[in-house]
C-alpha cells in the first residue's frame, strides 16, 4: 500500500495535502472485471472503445482461444516470468494447442488493447495537459502514441494496414471519442 499523504517540493521542504489517499495497488479496472466475471479488465473498461474499433478489424475477441488463455495470462509478467518461452509452452499445454496457434490468436487481440491502453493514457495525459515533446513527461506522451502508430501500421487485415482499414486518422480520433463514451458512464 501506498499512503499518499505530503507534496515534497524540490528544496525538500513538504506540505500536508489536503486530501490524503491510500492506495492499495488493486487498480480501479480490476473491481468490475472481478464482479462480472469477464475474460480481461479491458472488456469491462474499453466496452465501447472495442465495439468502436473492432467493428472495423474484425477480430474475433472472444475465441476459444482467448477464453481459455485468459485466467493464465497473469503467468506471462515479464517482471515476474524467469522463462517466458517456457511458460508459453506450459500455458499451451493447459490450453491444449501448440505454442505458435496460441501465439497467433493471441497477438493480433492483444494489440488491439495495447492501441486501447494508449490511446486512453495519451487522451488522459493531454485532458491534464501534458503534450507529446521530446522532454520530459511529453517524451512519454510521444512514445505511446508510436507505439499506437506501430501496431496500426503493422498488423494487417488481408493486405490493408490496421490504419488503413480504421479510416486513418480520422478512425483514430473514433477511438479517443469511444473512451470518452466509456469513461462517462463510470
Amino acid at each position: 500500500m501506498v499512503f499518499m499523504q505530503y507534496k515534497t517540493f524540490p528544496d525538500g521542504s513538504r506540505e500536508e495535502l489536503k486530501v490524503k489517499v491510500i492506495d492499495c495497488g488493486i487498480g480501479l479496472e480490476r473491481i468490475p472485471w472481478l464482479v462480472n466475471g469477464s475474460p480481461t479488465s479491458y472488456c469491462d473498461v474499453f466496452e465501447g472503445a472495442i465495439a468502436q474499433l473492432n467493428s472495423k478489424l474484425e477480430l474475433d475477441v472472444w475465441n476459444d482461444v482467448w477464453k481459455k488463455f485468459g485466467p493464465l495470462s497473469s503467468q506471462l509478467d515479464v517482471d515476474e516470468c524467469p522463462d517466458l518461452e517456457k511458460t508459453w509452452a506450459d500455458i499451451a499445454k493447459v490450453v491444449d494447442m501448440d505454442v505458435k496457434t496460441v501465439k497467433q490468436n493471441i497477438s493480433p487481440i492483444k494489440d488491439m488493447y495495447i492501441i486501447l491502453d494508449h490511446t486512453r493514457s495519451a487522451m488522459m495525459l493531454i485532458t491534464d495537459g501534458a503534450l507529446p515533446s521530446s522532454k520530459g513527461g511529453g517524451y512519454n506522451i510521444r512514445n505511446i502514441l508510436r507505439r499506437c502508430f506501430e501496431k496500426l501500421i503493422s498488423n494487417k487485415k488481408g493486405d490493408v494496414s490496421w490504419w488503413d482499414t480504421i479510416g486513418g486518422m480520422d478512425g483514430f480520433l473514433e477511438i479517443f471519442e469511444s473512451h470518452k463514451q466509456d469513461l462517462a458512464k463510470i
